[in-house]
């Protein structure tokens, strides 16, 4: 049960990653003055570990209905 619990908070930490990311760069396209395209970087790498921890939640939850079937 634990690892359910787990695997929804990771997935719901992703999701506010990604949410977070997106922000940032429409925030960034959004200025008067261009930024750098190197200004960028920090909020594409959020996007992109929001990403990696759903499907870390992911592996997770599979690997709980994995272990579950293997009992039964």
């Amino acid at each position: 049960m634990r690892t359910f619990i787990l695997a929804w908070v990771i997935g719901v930490l992703g999701l506010i990653m990604i949410a977070g990311g997106s922000w940032g760069v429409i925030d960034l396209f959004r200025q008067e003055v261009r930024a750098p395209l190197k200004s960028y970087g920090g909020a594409v790498s959020m996007v992109c570990g929001g990403f990696v921890m759903l499907g870390m939640a992911q592996a997770l939850r599979l690997l709980l209905v994995l272990i579950v079937v293997a009992h039964h």
